[in-house]
């Protein structure tokens, strides 16, 4: 192996691919980063064994080769290098890797890619392709209520629904529940359902970008993402998603809506008090007036106001300060609309847009201060 390549290209490619490098030692070679050039294209890929990650470039390549290389280590060095073209070339021999920039000279030992596992391949039965800008909105406003209970883990997922015309995502902790559906069309002929992992959720959110498209693929065991010359491999989760219609109320009894940036910062400021204790506040919802209080305790009180309007009878609520403060950071309208039943009774945040998107995030109450 031996060829050049500038800094930034270089480590732009480590950052893709480093997301999906194991966290344990338990297999050290799954510590690092694979390495194959061939015929000027450098291959990057890591995995963990659940999700893989892979990335291609042209470089300037003079001979073949391939090797593994400790992730953090080979990151770090070319972090720290200047903006300026890289050299480097592998002693197979010593499985060692020499790069030179400049004034600068590292030898890094690795591992024999030989040992390195192959990526999961996708049987595929099914693929379709979906607008970046879309599926990563989706999974933008699904992957806040995953649960992090191992025990539960369809829960730690989110439930992905593909039909002809229609995508939805879904995600709950059991406290709270993300729910959104776009028109989109697909080719899929039978309907996809399948649990995507919240940690794949949280790569895909980091490297969809708003342009172009996003080729999926998937099979009953893995699902493969391929946008933008990465490939992004993932294991599906095992069991069954709960029913997720059960839990979303078919009419309310008060609805209002109020400014975004308003109700966000009055709600952070009240939470300011509130996480110093359960981080629980009150809703107080009367005619043109939302107020949003920490609970009086030992640390303090916080209260706050904020216009809105009301269509029907007053309401009060206790919820988690966290779980709201989430779902105001990923709207982007100017307005909130909320609905509202009663107290023991979910707080319902909607969204639609005029191409048909549609939003609902799911609050239960929390029985506990006045």
């Amino acid at each position: 192996m031996k060829f050049s390549i500038n800094q930034k290209d270089l480590y732009q490619a480590l950052n893709i691919v480093r997301r999906a490098v194991a966290k344990n030692q338990t297999l050290p070679i799954l510590t690092g980063i694979f390495l194959s050039l061939e015929k000027n294209t450098l291959t990057l890929k890591s995995t963990d064994l659940e999700l893989g990650i892979k990335y291609n470039l042209k470089v300037e390549a003079q001979i073949d080769g391939s090797i593994v290389l400790p992730a953090a280590q080979f990151l770090n060095i070319i972090r720290e290098l200047p903006d300026e073209e890289i050299k480097i070339e592998l002693n197979q021999d010593k499985w060692q890797l020499q790069i030179k920039c400049l004034n600068s000279l590292f030898k890094i030992n690795g591992f024999d890619p030989d040992e390195f596992p192959n990526l999961p391949q996708v049987e595929e039965s099914a693929n379709f392709n979906l607008p970046s800008s879309k599926f990563k909105e989706m999974i933008k406003k699904v992957r806040i209520s995953t649960s992090k209970d191992e025990t539960q883990p369809a829960l730690t997922g989110a439930l992905f629904e593909v039909e002809t015309e229609k995508v939805k995502m879904v995600s709950t902790n059991t406290y709270r529940l993300s729910y959104i559906e776009a028109p989109l069309k697909t080719n899929v002929e039978e309907k996809i359902a399948v649990i995507l992992p919240g940690s794949t959720l949280q790569e895909l959110n980091n490297l969809l970008e708003d342009e172009g498209s996003v080729d999926i693929e998937v099979d009953s065991n893995y699902v493969r993402f391929t946008f933008n010359g990465i490939e992004v491999i993932s294991r599906l989760i095992e069991g069954k998603f709960p029913n997720y219609e059960l839990v979303i109320p078919d009419e309310s009894n008060s609805k209002f809506s109020a400014d975004l940036s308003q109700l966000q910062g009055a709600v952070k400021r009240a939470s300011l008090i509130a996480k110093l204790d359960a981080n629980i506040i009150n809703i107080f919802v009367n005619e043109g007036l939302m107020e949003v209080n920490s609970a009086e305790g030992s640390s303090g009180y916080a209260h706050e106001e904020v216009e809105i309007d009301l269509e029907g009878p007053d309401q009060k609520i206790n919820i988690d300060a966290g779980y709201f403060i989430d779902v105001l950071k990923v709207l982007d309208s100017e307005k909130i609309n909320i609905e509202m039943i009663g107290p023991l009774n979910p707080l319902v945040v909607k969204s639609e847009t005029g191409e048909g998107d549609k939003f609902i995030y799911l609050i239960m109450p929390v029985r506990s201060q006045s």
